[in-house]
């Protein structure tokens, strides 16, 4: 019985020394990196895929939106309401004078009210061909797209009421598939004879 006892007690203290020795073995050492273990570094953007930028809080529509036009190469499709701030007119001009394609679209009764008539009469005179509204209803986009890759939009006027006092928010929009779907927006209201007509409006020489 004796040998009976000491050899299942034997046997326990194999079973243990090898369960421990196992633990010893699988514990990691907390000092060291994990080998195999790391994951792969997410890959991250500069720039957010969209920004928001609130007049009211102090947070400038207006150099936003020059930022996104001065950046443009290849096109720039803007369909404005109002069009009136000095700054974003000569950054529009100056996109042209460094042969971006610029295309405009505006509202036929904002296109004749005296400060926007002079705008136009600005960016006609640069060559940037101008379509307006025939349309019943009002032309009130508030969308410019820049190389078809960048979109703005949101109720922001491109005026200094809408840049300084009103309660407005600009969208800058940094994803290629929401640019396509402007851009054909775009694309149709342009080539639609029915609803726009071309107006050509020049600093008199």
């Amino acid at each position: 019985m004796k040998k009976i006892i000491g050899r299942i007690t034997l046997a326990c203290i194999i079973v243990i020394a090898g369960y421990s020795a196992v633990k010893v073995a699988v514990k990691p050492d907390l000092s060291k990196p994990a080998q195999g273990l790391t994951q792969p570094a997410v890959a991250t953007t500069t720039q957010p895929v969209s920004e928001n930028y609130f007049t009211r809080a102090d947070q400038h529509p207006d150099k936003a939106l020059i930022d996104v036009i001065n950046a443009s190469t290849q096109t720039l499709d803007i369909a404005i309401y109002s069009l009136t701030h000095p700054d974003i007119v000569a950054a529009i001009k100056e996109s042209k004078d460094r042969n971006v394609a610029v295309r405009l679209i505006t509202d036929k009764v904002q296109s004749e009210a005296k400060v926007q008539a002079e705008a136009m009469k600005i960016l006609g005179s640069a060559g940037i061909p101008t379509k307006v509204n025939k349309h019943n209803g009002l032309m009130h986009l508030k969308v410019t797209i820049a190389d078809k890759k960048v979109t703005t939009t949101g109720s922001f006027n491109y005026s200094k009421a809408a840049s300084t006092t009103n309660d407005e928010v600009l969208m800058v929009i940094r994803e290629p598939e929401v640019a396509k779907s402007f851009s054909e927006q775009f694309e149709k209201m342009w080539n639609d004879t029915k609803g726009f007509e071309t107006i050509e409006k020049k600093i008199a020489q």
